[in-house]
């Protein structure tokens, strides 16, 4: 635990002394915290791992002290990093704004992203399609593509629409038309 640390807490202390049971919530508050921008920082955060933990044992039974060379502050928190107050804090301001730290999406999270909005894509794209049948009955493929281009706010390429298209015509939404195949007829 944290009382052989001078009124500094770890993260396993401070989930337990604030109720927070997500880690990754626990983390992003303390970085928020101590690594924002100067003058919110409220707390310091004191690096330390496993080796930290196991020199300082060692160096109190060596007569010499080592020199220790400054080291960036890491942005990760381990479960021995200690954060304690920042006794330098100070601010004019009544209030301050402390801006979230967000955490970086992983590859797995950012294909799961990417695909819900593909999918939910092609659902906008079937349903400018069919609005715009519904209103004209009939129309030529050209007009249809700019029309459909006009209504979407998202950048679609004409070769998604086309495939949307195909698979409205599968689904009997609505067909080609028998003489000139670039026109489209509405099916009701």
């Amino acid at each position: 635990d944290s009382d052989d640390i001078t009124g500094g807490y770890t993260i396993v202390d401070v989930m337990k002394k604030t109720g927070i049971e997500d880690r990754g919530e626990a983390e992003r508050v303390l970085q928020s915290l101590s690594l924002g921008k100067e003058g919110t920082r409220v707390l310091t955060k004191i690096d330390r791992d496993e080796n930290d933990i196991n020199n300082n044992a060692a160096a109190t039974s060596a007569s010499k002290p080592k020199k220790k060379r400054a080291k960036k502050t890491r942005r990760s928190v381990s479960n021995h990093d200690v954060f304690v107050f920042n006794t330098s804090f100070t601010s004019n301001v009544r209030r301050i704004k402390i801006t979230n730290v967000q955490m970086k999406e992983t590859t797995e999270e950012r294909a799961k992203t990417h695909e819900a909005v593909s999918r939910d894509r092609l659902y906008l794209i079937d349903a400018a399609v069919v609005r715009i049948m519904k209103a004209r009955k009939t129309i030529d493929h050209r007009s249809l593509m700019a029309e459909v281009m006009n209504q979407l706010k998202f950048p679609a390429t004409a070769v998604d629409i086309k495939k949307r298209v195909e698979s409205l015509i599968e689904r009997e939404y609505m067909e080609r038309c028998e003489g000139d195949r670039s026109r489209y007829n509405y099916l009701a």
